[in-house]
């Protein structure tokens, strides 16, 4: 916070003291006031609540309900009157007493709206490339914890999945036009023109976010832009009065959905019967199931619920975030702080988040302009972790699937124990993992205009990651409940410490010149960039400490030492250009090109050029089109075509390496080694891709309503795989240049705006077809790899199984199928039947095919919002469709003594008195029904979803007093992610991960308040 207090002591100084000497100059020199009064209509409508302002000041007032205003000024003041909907108008005062304004109703072109793009702006009207944008102001009052899930449904052909709910890991995974590659295909994110992280910005901060889809709009950034480029864009002080905005909202999270356990004793009479359906002899016996049923005897025979034990956190979550901007002619300025915490659900689970931005921006001289961009964030994440299996937090959620006829604790107070231990018991430990984690931005620019309409403008961005991480687990020591005597130990206990410190410096130098003569507008873009990377990490543990009160390295013993360390490096360097012409403002061309160099790859491939193409026709600006005008303000058609790459293959494949851990026995000892593991391809080159599109811009009775469609082709070739050798080769199979994806579709977006004198309506829409398919593996494959599979001709990760038939009903009906013996036990009633794909009487792999696609082929989105007078109301609505899942293991409910809890559809089970039933017979061992073992048709369900995503309704204070002193106060409920419908399983959300995951967080919904003030 010491650098926030510095901030503030300098923006103190640059613009309280300019505003105080302001103050005293107008009170020294101030004119003689007096009382103007009048009304302000439209037309013969009289409008309430138009703001009446004396500008340059904080003085003003508001129309009461019939239009009137009053207002002492003095002679040469200008009165601003703005109202929402209408065009704002300024009138000198002279000496008259009574003033009538008429304010015309604002006619909004959304084509004139200006948009970010790559290493500039643009209006709407002169874009040729496919480009999805929304403002900050559509992101506000959401109680946002990061602005990859908040992206959800908000753009057209921008598909994000959020499948965790935890504090701190809630973030989306954000996919543009679909699934590009069989690698890395995250899209390239820059904030404030530099390359960084969306995650850890304050929602608050952001003024835009845009998207470029295709490679018209995103070959400008080359070798990264191939899975698509998110360009954020950070609020910027504006000239005039200092303002401050404040914003608040407190809230609490709940479990969006829970499994639905069955009690102990159904449990255990569902495994006597998986026992009994594989001949073997039942566990429990009538008396002690009933035991579990009437809890006589609660420490032997209980009924526990681990989810009602374990998710006892608060779940509150609050975010606060202050800023304040000004400044004049010369200078401008912006500060802003924001806090963010979150409590989990389960104790032990948070988010502290802390943000800082300074910005300024200064005119030198007419000609030069400088601008500054200092932001800082400090994130402390914390979460519990088991302290067997694989030390971590996953693990110990998964525990909660175990049993419930294992006790919790006795009365004596002693914890119980099974095969997965005991995860109230592990909670109470204090078992946890701490990360903080700094980020640094900061950004100087300049803007150097040489000649007329010849600008340079030379950039020096450095950013840091600093990451700090300690785990701690507890040894848990368990007890006779009979005896006290000590029985099961878990440990040992261990203190582990990392850290890393990753930096990035970019060196970027631009230079663009516009003119427009007669009907021609040409603009011209150089630029030249060079970036430089570098990782360093370091971590070291002990094990075996004395007693769990000591947490550092060095109060553990030596021989339970071991530390590791390792950095890397890379580099960019580009050069690039674009070109843009027009004429008369219809005919629109656009050129880019860059030439980039990695150093992750060898010398011959290190270079590459991406070039890219379009073109734009305004057909309303066209003589022959005047008749449609009353209705289309504006139609653009438009198409392009263009080249991008991709470098994110790792840091440096083409070289032979070593690696350490490569132990060997030498003279009956085991002794430390090294050695070449990988095998080495120096020839690899770039992942390219070229996209096609072909695109409509519509704006319909003066912005009425708005349309945009978009269909684009994407091909991308010579995607690095490591494909299957030998095994007499010895290493690990080298990456090549061998794989082809394909992804098409189609993206829709359309908006309706209704604007009157006391109500305003919003609507915007978006709708999304997209299909992916690996069109070439080089000659090799298929892959099958469990429940999906890598094939030409199939979407990336396909799901991949057997096709069920139903269930079998009886022997006759299994001795006339072809023969399942080979499927994972033996066949008998109730089993789930598979296809004879191939006729050959054998079910086998051979009979395997393919099921669908986990990623969605559609996705919408709908928002819609109201204002009438102070209130107003949002509701947003996002989903997919035409996406298949399937629930497995321990998320479904298994069926085994210890580390299993069966859920209520197995309640359904096929039995012989209950032949219609909707599941298959219980099994233990036996594999030929399991969904993870034998993946088939007979599990795999559409995992489409409608999600109420935001409802928000709100109430703007309208008070006269606080309009004189410059004070709006806003306040409102908010709720989040408050309903799903789907035909998925009920308590397992659509987008967990494939297979539905018992080891991950749950979603939560939220219900929050806040207030908005600006003074």
């Amino acid at each position: 916070m010491n650098v926030s207090l510095t901030i503030c002591n300098r923006i103190r100084k640059y613009l309280v003291l300019p505003v105080i000497f302001t103050f005293l100059f107008a009170v020294a020199f101030a004119q003689e006031k007096f009382t103007i009064s009048g009304k302000v209509s439209s037309g013969e409508t009289a409008l309430e609540n138009v703001s009446v302002k004396i500008f340059g000041t904080e003085e003003g007032t508001i129309t009461d309900e019939s239009g009137n205003f009053r207002i002492r000024v003095a002679k040469g003041q200008r009165l601003v009157f703005s109202y929402v909907g209408y065009e704002e108008q300024t009138v000198i005062v002279s000496d008259q007493s009574e003033l009538n304004i008429t304010l015309e109703v604002a006619e909004s072109n959304a084509m004139d709206e200006v948009v970010v793009v790559g290493y500039g702006t643009k209006k709407k009207v002169n874009l040729t490339g496919a480009v999805a944008s929304i403002t900050g102001k559509e992101l506000e009052g959401r109680p946002i914890t990061n602005l990859s899930s908040a992206l959800q449904g908000t753009m057209a052909g921008v598909t994000v999945t959020v499948n965790n709910g935890q504090p701190g890991n809630d973030q989306g995974t954000i996919r543009v036009r679909g699934i590009g590659t069989l690698g890395n295909s995250d899209a390239m994110v820059m904030v404030d023109g530099v390359v960084s992280s969306m995650n850890d910005i304050n929602p608050n901060d952001i003024e835009s976010v845009t998207v470029l889809k295709d490679a018209a709009s995103a070959s400008i950034y080359g070798s990264r832009a191939a899975n698509g480029v998110i360009l954020i864009t950070t609020k910027n002080a504006k000239k005039g009065e200092t303002v401050a905005h404040y914003n608040m909202d407190i809230g609490k999270q709940s479990m969006a959905a829970t499994p639905d356990f069955i009690d102990s004793w159904q449990a255990a009479t569902l495994y006597n019967e998986a026992l009994v359906n594989e001949g073997k002899s039942p566990k429990y016996s009538d008396a002690e199931i009933q035991k579990f049923k009437d809890g006589s005897d609660p420490e032997h025979y209980p009924n526990t619920d681990w989810y009602d034990l374990f998710w006892r956190g608060s779940g509150l979550q609050q975010s606060h975030s202050l800023d304040v901007s000004g400044g004049t002619d010369k200078m401008q300025s912006y500060l802003s702080m924001g806090y963010l915490s979150q409590e989990g659900l389960v104790e032990g689970s948070s988010l502290r988040r802390y943000n800082t931005r300074f910005k300024t921006d200064m005119n030198i001289s007419r000609r030069i302009k400088v601008s500054g961009n200092l932001a800082y964030s400090q994130q402390q994440f914390r979460e519990p972790v088991s302290n067997i299996h694989a030390l971590d937090f996953a693990q110990l959620i998964g525990t909660l699937h175990q049993t419930g006829r294992v006790v919790p604790n006795m009365i004596n107070g002693y914890y119980g124990y099974s095969d997965e231990g005991n995860p109230v018991a592990v909670l109470k430990s204090g078992s946890n993992n701490f990360n903080k984690i700094h980020r640094l931005s900061a950004i100087l620019q300049a803007d150097v205009e040489v000649l007329t309409g010849l600008h340079v403008k030379p950039l020096l961005g450095y950013t840091a990651n600093i990451l700090a991480a300690k785990s701690k687990v507890n040894d848990v020591q368990y007890y006779d409940p009979s005896t006290g005597s000590p029985t099961i130990w878990e440990g040992p206990n261990i203190v582990a410490s990392n850290s890393s410190f990753l930096d990035n410096l970019l060196l970027q130098v631009l230079m663009q010149y516009d003119k427009s003569f007669g009907d021609h507008d040409l603009s011209l873009l150089g630029g030249y960039s060079q970036e430089h990377n570098k990782d360093d990490y370091l971590s070291g543990s002990r094990r075996g400490y004395l007693n769990n009160a000591l947490t550092e390295l060095d109060a553990g013993p030596i021989t339970g030492l071991q530390n590791s360390g390792n950095a890397s490096e890379y580099a960019l360097q580009s050069v690039f250009g674009r070109i843009n012409y027009a004429y008369k403002k219809k005919y629109l061309i656009e050129g880019n090109i860059r030439d980039d160099g990695s150093s992750r790859f060898a010398k011959g491939n290190r270079w590459a050029i991406f070039p890219s193409a379009s073109v734009g026709w305004r057909i309303s600006e066209e003589a022959f089109f005047r008749g449609a005008k009353k209705a289309f303000s504006d139609l653009k058609i438009r198409a392009s075509w263009g080249k991008l790459g991709n470098q994110n293959i790792g840091t440096y494949p083409y070289q032979a390496t070593i690696a350490t851990g490569q132990n060997y026995s030498f003279g009956g000892q085991t002794v430390d080694g090294i050695a070449p593991i990988n095998g080495v391809n120096a020839g690899i080159k770039w992942e390219s891709t070229t996209t096609t599109d072909i695109g409509l811009d519509a704006v319909l009775f003066n912005g009425k309503i708005t349309f945009t469609g978009d269909y684009f082709i994407r091909n991308t070739d010579n995607i690095l795989l490591s494909l299957p050798v030998a095994n007499a080769f010895g290493l690990n199979a080298p990456v090549i240049n061998a794989g082809s994806v394909q992804n098409k579709g189609v993206e829709l977006s359309a908006g309706y705006h209704l604007m009157q004198r006391k109500f305003s309506f919003n609507a915007n829409a978006n709708i999304s077809f997209i299909t992916n398919k690996i069109t070439s593996l080089a000659g090799t494959g298929p892959f099958p790899n469990g429940s999906t599979i890598q094939s030409e001709g199939l979407p990336i990760n396909a799901l991949y199984g057997w096709v069920a038939e139903g269930l079998f009903q009886s022997e006759e009906e299994i001795a006339k199928h072809a023969s399942q013996n080979g499927m994972g036990g033996p066949v008998g009633p109730g089993d789930i039947k598979y296809k004879d794909l191939n006729n050959d009487g054998v079910i086998d792999s051979k009979d395997r095919q393919y099921l669908g696609t986990y990623f969605p082929k559609l996705t919408y989105g709908l928002n819609l919002s109201a204002r009438y007078k102070g209130f107003d109301a949002v509701l947003f609505l996002q989903g997919a469709g035409d996406v298949k899942s399937f629930v497995s293991g321990r998320i479904l409910g298994s069926l085994y003594d210890k580390n299993g809890d069966p859920t209520s559809i197995w309640l359904d089970r096929w039995t012989p008195d209950n032949t219609d039933a909707s599941f298959p017979r219980v099994w233990n061992s036996n594999s030929q029904n399991d969904p993870s073992a034998t993946p088939s048709s007979f599990w795999v369900r559409s995992a489409g979803y409608m999600r109420l995503k935001n409802v928000q309704i709100g109430y703007t204070l309208s008070n006269a007093w606080l309009s004189r002193k410059g004070i709006k106060l806003r306040v409102f409920w908010t709720g989040k992610d408050l309903l799903t419908i789907t035909n998925f399983y009920k308590w397992v959300d659509p987008e967990s991960p494939l297979g539905g995951n018992s080891y991950s967080y749950p979603m939560v919904k939220v219900n929050s308040v806040g207030v908005n003030l600006t003074f």
